[in-house]
């Protein structure tokens, strides 16, 4: 990716291309880079691979766009036409590798209106992923965590699924805190799935303990009883796996 190659494009037609700088945090899917111009500063996210399970860069944009009006997004302003990069804004903040009480109940009210937004296509069918890895990875550790994801998902049958918009990717580096405001960032993972999945997410990824679960729950749903707790484990621990799984099928084209 060049200045060069940008300039062509109608968006930065009324500025100055000053600097195009990699950025020092890096995704697995994306090479991302600092464009300064004269007027603003932007991401340009350049994407390596589409070839991980569920991406849709089409969809991707146009949820980015949905949450950006609801303030918890950059925004998106090009995909261009090949959807071989994307340009958004670039926001400021910081990642986190740890949260307090105030930061989860902050966080649980910026899902609530993550999974407040419109979405018209299927569900995730995490069977279908579990298959795709299955028939793609045969190691010792891809096979015990299928079988335990596997296992899980058996046992949320008996839980009533609430689908929703997801982001389907929290880890802390795609959770920027600044000032007083928490965005999303790198949405190529979004789609519908249970409520839970996300929140599942943060607890794994922060860490969360029993007491801070509970918090994280009643910030979203005002409640956290004993099924509802049931149900968070059975997809953290399906969380847990799938990130596993992605991990192995990464590594094996290395």
């Amino acid at each position: 990716m060049t200045k060069e190659q940008l300039k062509q494009y109608n968006i930065f037609n009324n500025e100055e291309l000053l600097s195009l700088k990699l950025l020092k945090n890096q995704g697995f899917c994306n090479i991302n880079y600092k464009l300064k111009t004269s007027k603003k500063t932007y991401l340009i996210r350049k994407f390596i691979s589409n070839e991980t399970v569920n991406i849709d860069r089409d969809f991707e944009f146009s949820v980015q766009k949905k949450a950006y009006k609801k303030n918890i997004a950059a925004k998106p302003i090009l995909l261009d036409k090949d959807k071989t990069f994307m340009v958004c804004e670039f926001l400021k903040g910081k990642h986190k590798k740890r949260i307090n009480a105030k930061e989860i109940k902050h966080l649980a009210k910026m899902i609530k209106k993550l999974h407040s937004i419109k979405s018209n296509v299927k569900s995730y069918d995490l069977k279908k992923t579990l298959n795709h890895y299955k028939k793609s990875l045969n190691t010792k550790k891809a096979r015990k965590s299928i079988s335990i994801c596997k296992k899980e998902l058996k046992n949320l049958k008996k839980h009533k699924k609430r689908l929703v918009t997801t982001h389907h990717d929290l880890n802390p580096r795609n959770i920027l805190f600044h000032k007083n405001s928490i965005k999303f960032i790198d949405w190529e993972y979004t789609g519908v799935n249970d409520s839970f999945f996300d929140l599942a997410s943060l607890c794994f990824e922060y860490k969360l303990n029993k007491k801070e679960q509970k918090t994280l729950l009643r910030s979203y749903q005002k409640s956290a009883n004993k099924i509802d707790i049931q149900k968070l484990h059975s997809y953290i621990k399906i969380y847990k796996h799938i990130c596993k799984l992605w991990f192995i099928d990464l590594k094996k084209d290395y």
